[in-house]
């Protein structure tokens, strides 16, 4: 795909605490308009090389890129990759391509952002005024707004019900089970990351995990005595995951890991 002809009119990139505020977005968009909305497009990234798909409707695949910006937008790790390939595609493209929408006032602009790119204040405007400003925005990029037909409704009102169906299925026991099987899977890939890099003699680092069953915290860490990284799977209640979620944390000095004893560092680690 090309500018000329791009897969989709408006991609929205933001942070999973403002997935209601981009839904809505999305929403409204949709009735009349191609958006790349993740939550919304898991099918269509299965199987696919997830770096590069998460990349392409950021950088050159859509006409028009809608930032949903607090901080820390272009600190987690997605929103990080989203971040990179927007700035390589307005370099490339031009910024007219960006729409900016600022969630907070709290939050400190992006230093990248140019100083005459206009900013919307989304809590001076509010939803439909940030819909109509995308709508204008896509349309001097080319784009044209589509009638909203029969068809085109009961394909939206199906993927609606099929997001809410499948979500809700991750609160009950299979879909609990789904996500703690996929936690372990991912603490053996890290280790098994771990015994190939220290295979090939460069970096001597040990890894250790902890997963025991109905723990509210199951834990993997990483550490060569000078770093550390731990990765958690936090979940309070065992048949809910309210309040559950997976963290990564980074540390500037070495940190004792699951199955150590009798190690100690003189100095508390401190969370990068």
């Amino acid at each position: 795909m090309s500018l000329n002809h791009p897969k989709y009119d408006v991609a929205i990139s933001f942070l999973s605490q403002d997935e209601k505020t981009a839904r809505a977005i999305n929403d409204k968009l949709a009735e009349g308009l191609r958006v790349f909305f993740y939550p919304g497009k898991q099918d269509e990234l299965a199987g696919t090389d997830g770096l590069e798909s998460m990349r392409k409707p950021f950088f050159d695949d859509s006409r028009v890129t809608v930032v949903l910006y607090r901080e820390p937008w272009g600190k987690t790790p997605w929103t990080r990759v989203e971040e990179t390939a927007i700035k390589e595609g307005c370099l490339a493209h031009g910024w007219q391509r960006l729409f900016f929408i600022v969630l907070n006032r709290e939050s400190a602009i992006p230093i990248w952002l140019p100083q005459n790119h206009i900013r919307f204040n989304y809590a001076d405007f509010g939803l439909d005024q940030a819909v109509g400003a995308i709508k204008a925005r896509v349309q001097e990029n080319g784009g044209q707004q589509m009638s909203l037909t029969p068809t085109r409704r009961a394909e939206m009102f199906k993927a609606e019900e099929l997001y809410r169906h499948d979500k809700g299925r991750m609160n009950s026991p299979e879909g609990i089970q789904r996500i703690l099987d996929s936690v372990s899977d991912l603490f053996c890939e890290i280790e098994r990351q771990c015994e190939a890099v220290k295979g090939e003699g460069m970096i001597q680092m040990r890894c250790g995990i902890e997963f025991i069953e109905r723990n509210r915290v199951q834990w993997c860490g990483i550490t060569d005595d000078r770093v550390g990284l731990t990765v958690s799977w936090n979940q309070f209640y065992t048949n809910s995951l309210a309040h559950s979620g997976l963290v990564v944390r980074e540390f500037g000095i070495g940190i004792i890991i699951p199955g150590e004893t009798g190690r100690i560092y003189l100095q508390e680690p401190e969370v990068v």
